[in-house]
């Protein structure tokens, strides 16, 4: 069987996309099959073998028209690019970015081959869960028009989260949709310790506090500002270290300057192999999102951070939670619950005996239960299936 990946992001980077990707073409690999991977050249040096570029416009900035246009050149070139990748029995398709998907369909059609539609975030559910825009909004209604057409004509569509799943289904009638979630991705232990990183990281006082990721729109880091300050408020020894860029750097440094707070520090963004050495120092990981309204949601950096041994302040509601509970290394709060918070914390900077014992379990059960690799294996099945239909 030979499948395509059709992928809006660059094949390179290390984010939630890439990883799940790259972890679908090692199953389907190992089983025997042939991968062809169409995906983003944005003009870097750096390619990967097997994998069929497209020119795309980069992304400059952040914003909706930029976006639209990355995602756009990328959709159109990948159509052109896929007249020379020969037969395909299966075309697979990732959500977001939502444009790109209307080109994979596309590509199948013009292949004959099966379609599967890989949803990761719901557009334009997600956005409008995020406030970023309204239902009257044209991106609104255009991505709502691209879901409910995406729904009509995959052959299988497959979501990471169990929420995602049954709203999936409500909307998708009698089209099959499937739980292939993302997961904690087996190749984040072979980094190794970067001593001088970890160096720096020991002249923080106290109780390290960890943040990677993306300062933006949909973390709801302003929630890990109250807690710092209110630490700094009761003379205790802890540091709280962000590592990350993004829409809401500036305010929230703007914040922590305001108000005085002395034991957060902004330490830019760190390449993701780096991220290993910052949770293996870390005596907690915080993981939250803006809001409760994200409850289909789960932010990968929880995977890595119990797969790394690090406990987890969970400021979430819905899948997510499920998960961390299964582990029971860590304490979920739904979101801007102040007090909570401020209680779950104290919790895990006096390291609670309840949570502490759970970490060699946890770490086991990211291997074991939670592994990118078991869900792409059973993506692997699903399109062995779809394709002898």
């Amino acid at each position: 069987m030979r499948i395509l990946l059709h992928m809006g992001d660059p094949y390179m980077i290390d984010n939630p996309c890439t990883k799940r990707m790259r972890a679908f073409r090692e199953q389907f690999e190992s089983h025997g099959h042939e991968v062809v991977i169409l995906a983003p050249d944005t003009g870097s040096s750096e390619k990967a073998p097997g994998v069929v570029y497209c020119k795309t416009l980069p992304l400059k900035k952040k914003t909706s028209f930029y976006r639209l246009l990355n995602a756009g050149s990328f959709a159109l070139q990948s159509i052109k690019e896929a007249k020379k990748t020969g037969s395909i029995d299966v075309v697979l398709t990732t959500c977001p970015p939502p444009l790109i998907n209307l080109s994979g369909w596309v590509i199948a059609r013009s292949k004959h081959a099966k379609l599967i539609y890989d949803v990761r975030d719901i557009w334009p559910d997600v956005a409008l869960e995020m406030k970023s825009f309204s239902e009257k909004s044209i991106y609104c209604r255009v991505f709502a028009w691209i879901k409910k057409f995406m729904l009509k004509h995959a052959d299988l569509v497959t979501a990471v989260s169990q929420g995602k799943v049954s709203k999936l289904s409500s909307e998708a009638g009698n089209k099959p949709v499937v739980y292939i979630s993302n997961g904690f991705d087996r190749h984040f232990l072979d980094n190794q310790m970067n001593e001088e990183l970890y160096g720096r990281l020991s002249l923080f006082p106290g109780f390290k506090c960890i943040y990677v990721g993306n300062l933006g729109l949909a973390q709801g880091l302003m929630q890990l500002l109250q807690i710092a300050e209110r630490a700094q408020e009761n003379n205790l020894n802890a540091s709280f270290i962000l590592y990350g860029s993004g829409a809401e750097e500036k305010q929230l440094k703007e914040y922590v300057i305001k108000q005085k707070i002395k034991n957060v520090h902004f330490e830019g963004r760190l390449p993701n192999k780096d991220m290993y050495t910052v949770l293996k120092a870390g005596d907690m990981s915080f993981v939250p999102l803006v809001n409760g309204n994200l409850k289909d949601s789960i932010p990968t950096k929880m995977y890595e951070s119990l797969g790394s041994g690090c406990p987890v302040l969970l400021a979430a509601e819905g899948d997510s939670v499920k998960i961390l509970r299964d582990t029971g290394y860590g304490i979920a709060v739904s979101p801007y619950r102040e007090a909570e918070l401020w209680e779950a914390f104290l919790k895990l900077y006096n390291r609670d005996e309840a949570v502490t014992e759970k970490k060699e379990y946890a770490v086991n059960l990211m291997k074991n239960k939670y592994s990118l690799d078991i869900w792409a294996k059973k993506l692997v099945e699903e399109a062995v299936q779809l394709c002898s239909e």
